[in-house]
């Protein structure tokens, strides 16, 4: 699928046909989602433009994420989404900066460019360019990610009381769970922070930004920074939270076995005793006992009855 963008009278315009004659000046923003070959086609016939493939995506050097070549300068950014299982990735896509027009390649829709749609749809923009998009991109993305870690914070705070008074057995089971899964959550906005902040640095670094978008760019980094902290903040509290559900969980694993090893030491005087009667000798001078039966049953209870009271008052019960 393929998004085309323009700026027409300080709009942002989505187009639905190409005017060839207008290309070098009206179109700034080709945004390719899971494009097919022949759409790619499409795309170096009409803007004389190279779209990468898929497989460079994946490589996580910064040489190969960021960099500059004869089809335009390059940024591979990752972007934070929920897919339809609802289960939190890092996807990157690829921008393509050259001559004041913006090819952006992803495999899915994401949160950040469909809000950044909406937002500018009706926006004046003055003196917007292909820089002034992605940095605008990268913004709603920070916001994002800070909603995600808010949102984290507030999930914390149900599963800190879950686990520290216990409320319900079941939901106290699955928070080392889900709190496994909120940490590969932190780690991942972690990522994708470091990521970006990287990319700005790159862009600052290659002189290609005006004040204001060095200016917009370094707000962008200390809105970075600054939630650092919290993220780093939130993985110690789930590592805490998993140590203390673990520590529950071992006091709870160490009563059970006490419980146990305290019965099995209350009847093995009886164990003793029956084993003791149990043995196939030809003369056990007890069996011959008028009474025997009824003071081997009643030695049994006694003896259970004197391990019980001692040990409740040793307090192990």
């Amino acid at each position: 699928m393929i998004d085309i963008f323009k700026i027409k009278k300080n709009k942002f315009i989505k187009i639905n046909k190409i005017n060839k004659k207008k290309i070098k000046k009206e179109y700034i923003w080709i945004d390719l989602i899971n494009p097919t070959n022949k759409e790619k086609i499409y795309i170096k016939n009409t803007f004389k433009q190279r779209i990468i493939n898929r497989s460079k995506l994946f490589n996580i050097e910064a040489s190969a994420r960021y960099f500059k070549d004869k089809d335009g300068l390059h940024i591979h950014s990752y972007f934070f989404y929920k897919d339809i299982h609802d289960h939190l990735n890092n996807t990157t896509v690829a921008f393509i900066i050259k001559k004041n027009k913006i090819f952006s390649l992803r495999d899915i829709e994401l949160p950040v460019f469909r809000y950044f749609k909406i937002k500018n749809k009706n926006k004046k923009l003055v003196n917007y360019n292909s820089y002034n998009l992605l940095l605008n991109l990268f913004e709603i993305k920070i916001e994002q990610l800070a909603n995600e870690i808010e949102q984290l914070y507030k999930n914390l705070e149900y599963l800190t009381y879950i686990i520290l008074r216990k409320q319900k057995k079941q939901e106290f089971n699955t928070s080392i769970t889900i709190l496994s899964k909120k940490e590969d959550i932190i780690s991942k906005i972690r990522i994708c922070l470091i990521d970006t902040k990287r990319a700005l640095f790159f862009l600052i670094r290659n002189n290609i930004l005006n004040y204001n978008q060095k200016e917009k760019s370094r707000e962008i980094i200390r809105d970075i920074e600054s939630l650092f902290p919290h993220n780093e903040s939130m993985s110690q509290k789930i590592n805490l939270l998993i140590e203390t559900a673990m520590e529950f969980l071992n006091i709870e694993q160490n009563r059970i076995i006490k419980i146990l090893t305290i019965i099995s030491i209350i009847f093995l005087p009886s164990s003793i005793i029956t084993s003791s009667y149990g043995m196939n000798f030809t003369n056990i001078p007890e069996l011959k006992w008028k009474y025997g039966y009824p003071i081997t049953i009643l030695g049994i209870f006694i003896l259970n009855i004197i391990f019980y009271f001692y040990f409740k008052i040793k307090k192990w019960l």
